[in-house]
């Protein structure tokens, strides 16, 4: 007997629900965020999904393609990658106020299953200001184990996974390696004459690698790479973001033997959900809390720098997210309603009559400048021609403001405002205050050619900036200035240090002041190897003007800047570009001079320039190549050569002679 027909559609309803239900189980599912949202955060996005529950038949065995783009057809995607079957997060950059789209399509062993992509799109947010003075917001969960001196714990609701938002999730490398291991990896310099240039060049690799470069000792690390810092100060050990970034301006020609840059991971890695970062930490990577805890954001120069010379594109792809989400960080509570930055100086360490009279510091929307410049360099590298834009018009706004507000025409130089928006270069007739942090928004590339050139007047001025050994922290003819003929210049009194002399050199590069920099940057080479032939170890900081140095010996560190790069860079006269498979020497010396054994991507390349009688003397150029490149020779003439592999010799004619008139 026939079934009830109410009975068969019964049971048709229950076997196309039942396929319904299979198939939508066989389909990724986007969990967050949902289609069409509006996000909360204005610079970065966290892509979640899901993976079907049911039937192993049905998996995606290879993973997922995601794609993430500004066009609906998902053309010219920002992202375009493959996932493994195991992943189903992902957190990228993106430009505020901005729709993307973003799809997911299960990946078989065979190939995608497009019929079973899955589309959504978002808008990110816009950027906001949070004035709060609730660390507890600011600093959002500090990471269990952090120390705190200072400055009252801030309580945390819960725990935060190690590395939010950087991939490296786990310490990789080994132990530190020792400077007799790697030494003959390192770059040689050529300088006949000068042998304590080469001493000094050999102590300063001996030292970082002695002393400040070293593992982590503890079971329970919160470190994804070797530190970078000393184990022995204070009473947990310490690194610091801010001297990292300046050594690593001449670790980087270090590269081919030890990738030092890999400390900034440890940086990435400790960053918070909400993008801080905290400025300092113990030997084993442990964040710090000793009064302000916030550097200036130095990491996209810092990683650009580095990039310069190894050219390896596949760190700036790995180090743009945590980089961007600290920028945002900054964006939402280190700005004030006007648009400007604000800092703390640096605090206790800081002795300068400047901290006493600033309100508002001309470094601090600088720094942010600087970040934007060259974030705007590195999205351009990987592809990222969206963030690219935002970049560019963050870097152009905030150096509107910086010159609306800081600039000080009575003077001809930027400086900071006191609570009530003057000048403190001269609040009372003649007591000065100028200091170097005057000089990023030279370095920021925010300076109109005629700003800076006012600046580097007063960079040349005797009674000022212009002194013996390198650029004062303060001034000589400022109120306070402690550089005297017997005087140390006591910390950020007038000494030299090597953080604020190489920013000041790399503003002169930055405006075009090439000679100026070159000049500045062989004085302080001199001043440098002076005193340490004195005093056989190299200090914090130099006198002014006299040749002494002054605070903790072997502090290689930053000290490394003269003896190192500006050997490299300045003395010898490279500069070396990865990216564009490019040197550029500018022969100055008439010594025997060179470097040996350095790395141009990875053509290994020797470059010799001859004894001369005169700098009249063509130069005799010998060049020993693995690979073929660009070389650049500046003297009497300018010539370009294209290298090729092998060895080859050519000449040079040298520069005019002068004659009395």
């Amino acid at each position: 007997m026939p079934a009830p027909i109410s009975m068969v559609r019964s049971g048709v309803f229950l076997l196309l629900l039942s396929l319904q239900l299979v198939a939508e189980a066989q389909n990724i599912k986007i969990v967050a965020p949902s289609d069409g949202a509006t996000l909360d955060s204005p610079l970065t996005a966290s892509l979640r999904w899901t993976y079907p529950a049911i039937n192993p038949a049905f998996h995606p065995t290879a993973g997922v393609r995601l794609e993430v783009s500004q066009h609906e057809d998902l053309s010219h995607p920002v992202i375009s990658l493959d996932l493994p079957e195991n992943q189903t997060a992902y957190r990228l950059a993106a430009a505020p106020q901005t729709k993307y789209f973003w799809r997911v399509t299960p990946l078989e062993s065979t190939g995608p299953r497009p019929n079973d992509a899955i589309l959504a799109k978002f808008i990110t947010g816009t950027p906001q200001i949070n004035t709060t003075d609730d660390d507890r917001i600011r600093y959002k969960n500090p990471r269990r184990g952090a120390h705190w001196t200072e400055m009252r714990p801030v309580e945390f609701d819960e725990d935060e996974p190690l590395s939010p938002w950087f991939d490296r999730k786990a310490m990789l490398d080994g132990g530190m390696p020792t400077y007799d291991q790697i030494k003959d990896r390192l770059p040689v310099p050529i300088f006949d004459g000068h042998p304590d240039a080469i001493e000094a060049y050999n102590y300063c690799w001996r030292t970082l690698l002695s002393v400040w470069m070293f593992a982590p000792d503890a079971p329970d690390h919160e470190a994804v790479a070797n530190i970078c810092g000393i184990k022995a100060w204070g009473v947990w050990g310490s690194t610091m973001v801010f001297d990292t970034a300046f050594i690593n301006h001449f670790a980087r020609y270090g590269n081919q033997a030890y990738p030092f840059v890999t400390a900034f991971d440890n940086c990435y890695a400790r960053q918070h959900e909400n993008g801080f970062i905290c400025r300092e930490t113990d030997k084993n990577n442990r964040e710090v809390y000793s009064g302000f805890p916030v550097n200036p954001p130095l990491f996209a120069w810092a990683e650009w720098e580095s990039y310069r010379i190894t050219g390896n594109k596949e760190r700036l792809k790995l180090v743009f997210l945590p980089i961007v989400k600290q920028y945002q960080w900054f964006m939402t509570f280190q700005r004030r309603a006007n648009g400007l930055y604000w800092t703390n100086g640096l605090q206790e360490a800081d002795d300068s009559p400047r901290n006493r009279l600033m309100h508002s510091a001309v470094s601090a929307t600088s720094y942010q400048a600087l970040a934007a410049l060259h974030l705007a360099k590195i999205a351009r590298v990987i592809g990222r021609d969206d963030l690219a834009e935002f970049f560019d018009t963050e870097h152009r706004t905030l150096g509107k403001l910086v010159n609306d507000h800081y600039w000080d025409e009575a003077h001809g130089i930027y400086n900071d405002l006191d609570a009530n928006d003057h000048f403190i270069t001269e609040l009372e007739p003649g007591s000065l205050c100028k200091h170097v942090h005057m000089f990023w928004p030279l370095l920021a590339g925010i300076a109109p050619p005629d700003r800076a050139d006012r600046m580097v007047k007063e960079l040349n001025n005797p009674a000022s900036f212009n002194r013996r050994n390198g650029v004062p922290s303060l001034s000589a003819d400022s109120a306070g200035y402690t550089g005297g003929a017997n005087g140390t210049g006591q910390y950020w009194c007038g000494a030299v240090w090597p953080s604020g002399e190489l920013m000041v050199q790399e503003s002169l590069r930055a405006t075009g002041h090439d000679q100026a920099w070159r000049h500045l940057a062989e004085k302080y080479f001199n001043a440098e190897l002076e005193v340490f032939n004195k005093e056989h170890t190299i200090k914090e900081n130099l006198s002014p003007d006299t040749p002494v140095g002054a605070g903790m010996a072997e502090f290689v560190g930053w000290g490394g800047v003269a003896p190192v790069a500006n050997l490299i860079e300045a003395v010898i006269g490279l500069n070396i570009d990865a990216p564009n498979n490019t040197i550029t020497w500018h022969i100055t010396h008439t010594e025997r001079h060179g470097l040996k054994n350095f790395q141009l991507g990875t053509t290994k390349v020797d470059l010799t320039c001859d004894k001369r009688t005169s700098a009249s003397d063509p130069c005799q150029i010998t060049i020993n190549s693995t690979g073929d490149f660009t070389l650049k020779l500046i003297a009497g003439e300018t010539k370009e050569v294209k290298v090729t592999a092998g060895e080859q010799q050519i000449a040079l004619a040298g520069e005019p002679k002068t004659t009395s008139p």
